[in-house]
């Protein structure tokens, strides 16, 4: 989304402070009420009554739902990316497909906008996320694929981007398959793929 890719990057100060302040709250509500009751069932009254704002309000700050809801992801997009960099990128990407077994309403929202976003116009809200998120965790896991070669944990003439596409597309793909059975164990699924890279 333009306008939180904007926010992201401005220092928040002056007239900003206030509304950065209000976004964020907006933000942790919203979070909060999707991760355990869904997206689907996350209203705008909803998240304006938690916030203690009018939907008018809410929309003034993110533009439509969409919007809302990429901001959403955007602000989990950060929080994760964190994680993952804290220590073996590879290894932190698998945790985090674990970790999002405890939260189905992040993960069908994930799909639902990714999904929508590959389609939309270049300018359109779903889009920019999808664009972003992608731009900013391939390289992340394509240097450490790359580390591991070099290691010898993966085997040679592997080339990095491409095992790095190969795992982001596995985990998207084992994410909607997850919603539909979640008896599948998505860490374990992955797993066995990295495993047949290995020397």
């Amino acid at each position: 989304m333009l306008d939180g890719l904007y926010h992201r990057h401005m220092a928040a100060r002056g007239p900003y402070a206030k509304s950065t302040q209000t976004r964020n709250q907006i933000l942790t509500a919203a979070l909060g009420l999707i991760s355990h009751g869904g997206y689907s069932s996350a209203s705008l009254q909803q998240i304006a009554d938690a916030v203690g704002m009018t939907k008018a309000g809410l929309l003034h700050h993110f533009g439509s739902r969409e919007g809302l809801f990429t901001a959403i992801l955007e602000r989990r997009d950060q929080i994760d990316t964190e994680d993952i960099e804290a220590g073996d990128q590879v290894d932190g990407f698998i945790r985090l497909a674990e970790h999002n077994s405890k939260v189905a309403g992040l993960v069908a929202l994930f799909s639902a906008i990714t999904g929508m976003g590959a389609s939309e116009p270049e300018d359109s809200a779903s889009r920019i996320f999808t664009e972003v998120h992608y731009a900013r965790i391939v390289p992340i896991l394509t240097g450490a694929i790359a580390r591991r070669q070099q290691n010898g944990e993966i085997v040679p003439g592997v080339d990095p981007l491409s095992l790095a596409r190969l795992l982001v597309a596995a985990t998207d793909g084992l994410q909607t398959q997850w919603l539909l059975d979640p008896t599948i164990d998505m860490r374990a699924e992955l797993e066995v793929l990295l495993h047949s890279f290995r020397p």
